[in-house]
């Protein structure tokens, strides 16, 4: 009978679980209560190619060997203090049949479940692991909890499988946490985690919900080429080091709002499928998001930018906005497509701009913006603009690039005045003679044509001199 059983979970973990190892056809079968009295006795516990049998729970290390060898399973222990395990354990290539419930308990030695094949729900919710923990390569088929729990070592979940909800929330990172190739087929929660070392999530599947909320990442951390395939939030993190988020995907809406950023950050050919939400964030060190696609609503309204800010060759398929943001370093959005409204208004650049090779499809605001050095547009292509009480010395924008000007009287005389500091005489005289049509288009009627023949003669620049051309 107990063969019988090995088999039919040896079939369960081919079904399910193609990552893991088949067990060997000598799998031995093994009691949770002989694994529970070498805990108790702080014995290791070393088992590889086994079937275990039983729950493995942590309630019952308050008990006497033989008692744990009397009570049966179904008896529920009253709660005490936090449970001490002195054994260093050791599972490898197994499948644990059972419950393993080790809330409240702390681990003082290694503690390695490779390639195991857990059946029902593990929980270690509120435990501390005093060494490195390592659950690599094992599937946890329901739900799986480290919620509060304390890592001093190395945290190994490289290429581990979820199937069900997997909590870390509030959980403590003190070594490296490795995610890499890391599955999770539900919810994956590390709401208010801290990570105090690096966190690898490099190629990580998310299938369900991503919850980063709150978090805190003190060292590196790394997301290349992890999908998020559900809503993913990050909002209120903190990254203290890099990130790097290069060549991922988010399938559905990305929350990164009021996530503050303190080293350099990369999301460099990332595809953005859902909206994404940059609102009120600070980057402090460089940002990258080169050559990424946004195919839906990207929002960056009030974002602080401390150094340089790359988006070039960046697609924007829906609106984009970046109202009221602040670029303190350059500002990069060379060979970007924008296909549908583009708003900078209210928006601050302390350092150069270029715009240059970029593509307005549809309507670009810059509505009292605030252009403190160059800004290049050379080799643009502008459907519609608003220059309204935008402030500029030196625009390198070639009149025949824009389609449309929004009519603004000081708008249009201040990019005439721009032009004749360029020495820009035939832009100068294409985007005066625009205006003059404009003006004629606005005005009521012939009563007015006083006011028409005055503003002539202050396009004609009889009233003016030409600056000398600065670079």
């Amino acid at each position: 009978m107990k063969h019988a059983l090995a088999i039919i979970l040896v079939g369960l973990v081919l079904i399910f679980c193609s990552p893991l190892k088949a067990l060997s056809e000598s799998e031995t079968v093994v009691a949770a209560d002989d694994i529970m009295i070498k805990m108790r006795l702080g014995l290791p516990v070393e088992y590889e190619n086994a079937v275990i049998k039983g729950n493995l729970t942590s309630d019952r290390l308050g008990m006497t060997a033989k008692q744990i060898l009397r009570i049966p399973f179904e008896v529920k222990m009253p709660p005490s203090k936090q449970m001490q395990v002195n054994s260093s354990v050791v599972i490898k290539n197994s499948i644990i049949c059972g419950r393993v419930d080790f809330n409240n308990t702390q681990f003082h030695k290694q503690v390695r479940f490779v390639n195991v094949f857990f059946v029902e729900y593990a929980l270690f919710v509120n435990s501390t692991f005093n060494d490195d923990a390592a659950f690599d390569h094992s599937i946890f088929l329901k739900e799986g909890s480290f919620e509060g729990s304390r890592f001093d070592g190395k945290a190994n979940f490289f290429q581990t499988r979820f199937n069900r909800p997997a909590s870390f929330d509030g959980a403590k990172f003190g070594g490296v946490a490795d995610f890499s190739l890391a599955q999770f087929h539900s919810v994956g929660n590390f709401a208010s985690s801290q990570f105090s070392s690096d966190a690898l999530f490099d190629k990580t599947d998310f299938k369900g919900e991503a919850k980063f909320i709150a978090s805190q990442f003190n060292q590196d951390v790394e997301f290349n080429g992890t999908r998020f395939e559900k809503e993913t939030s990050f909002e209120g993190a903190k990254f203290s080091g890099s990130a790097q988020f290069s060549e991922s995907v988010f399938n559905e809406s990305v929350d990164l709002n009021s996530v503050q950023l303190e080293k350099e950050v990369r999301f460099d050919r990332t595809q953005f499928e859902g909206p994404a939400f940059f609102a009120k964030a600070k980057f402090d060190d460089l940002v990258e998001f080169g050559d990424c696609n946004f195919l839906k609503n990207a929002t960056f309204k009030e974002s602080d930018f401390q150094v340089d800010a790359i988006f070039n060759n960046t697609t924007f398929l829906e609106p984009a906005e970046f109202s009221g943001s602040n670029f303190l370093g350059f500002a990069d959005f060379g060979g970007s497509k924008f296909l549908y409204d583009a708003d900078f208004s209210d928006s601050i650049f302390s350092g150069p701009a270029d715009f240059s090779r970029t593509a307005f499809s549809d309507r670009v605001n810059f509505y009292n913006t605030q252009f403190k050095k160059n800004v290049h547009f050379e080799s643009s292509q502008i459907n519609t603009i608003n220059l309204t009480r935008a402030g500029y010395d030196w625009l390198y924008l070639k009149w025949d690039c824009v389609n449309h000007l929004e009519f603004d009287d000081a708008a249009y005389q201040n990019l005439i005045n721009n032009y004749k500091r360029l020495q820009w005489q035939t832009d100068s005289s294409d985007c005066s003679s625009t205006y003059l049509k404009e003006i004629i288009r606005v005005a009521p009627d012939d009563s007015h044509k006083w006011i028409i023949d005055g503003i002539l003669s202050m396009v004609a620049g009889t009233n003016s001199s030409n600056s000398s051309h600065k670079g």
